[in-house]
């Protein structure tokens, strides 16, 4: 049987050896990889509330003006913006006989910081740019730039009008839709 002396020598050499091995260099390898991410051009358009306009103090045949705001963020210095424009319809149906069609040259388009601008309207609009079954305009595209080393996020307003020339128009309520279409380019 093994006392307790001879114990106590074993273990005292096995962690000498273990420390004298653990001392030497292990042979190592190693390599290194590049990592590329790629971030594509980005843009957001907020959805603005909705708008509401007063005509109670308006004649019939005079332009119905409004302003929407819109909020637009982008990882690019420049957005190319372009509006579309629906005339005003009984109730917001498009199918309805009665509406109150778009009017002016274009929409105003003026951003926070990079000016002011009338995107007129085009007379060929793409199809897409309107919701199914609905009518009115679309205009031009302008491209709008932040400062320089800056990227484009910016409050954005548009203006629009509209003008009711009909005097047989029935009350109520006539609704339509303004869209802010914000692109980036690669």
């Amino acid at each position: 049987m093994m006392n307790a002396k001879s114990a106590a020598f074993f273990v005292a050499l096995a962690w000498i050896c273990g420390a004298a091995f653990s001392q030497v260099p292990a042979p190592i390898g190693e390599a290194t990889a590049r990592v590329r991410a790629r971030v594509e051009p980005q843009i957001a358009v907020s959805e603005p509330v909705v708008v509401v306009i007063d005509l109670q103090n308006r004649e019939m045949g005079e332009k119905i003006p409004t302003e929407v705001r819109f909020a637009v963020r982008a990882n690019t210095q420049a957005v190319e913006l372009q509006v579309a424009c629906t005339d005003l319809y009984k109730a917001g149906d498009p199918a309805s006989e009665y509406r109150i069609p778009v009017a002016g040259p274009g929409a105003e388009i003026t951003c926070e910081h990079a000016g002011s601008r009338l995107l007129t309207w085009l007379h060929n609009p793409p199809v897409d740019a309107l919701p199914g079954g609905w009518t009115g305009r679309v205009s031009e595209a302008g491209v709008f730039t932040a400062s320089a080393g800056r990227i484009f996020c910016q409050d954005v307003a548009v203006e629009v009008s509209w003008q009711a020339t009909d005097p047989a128009l029935p009350t109520g309520e006539y609704q339509g839709i303004v869209r802010l279409l914000g692109m980036v380019r690669p």
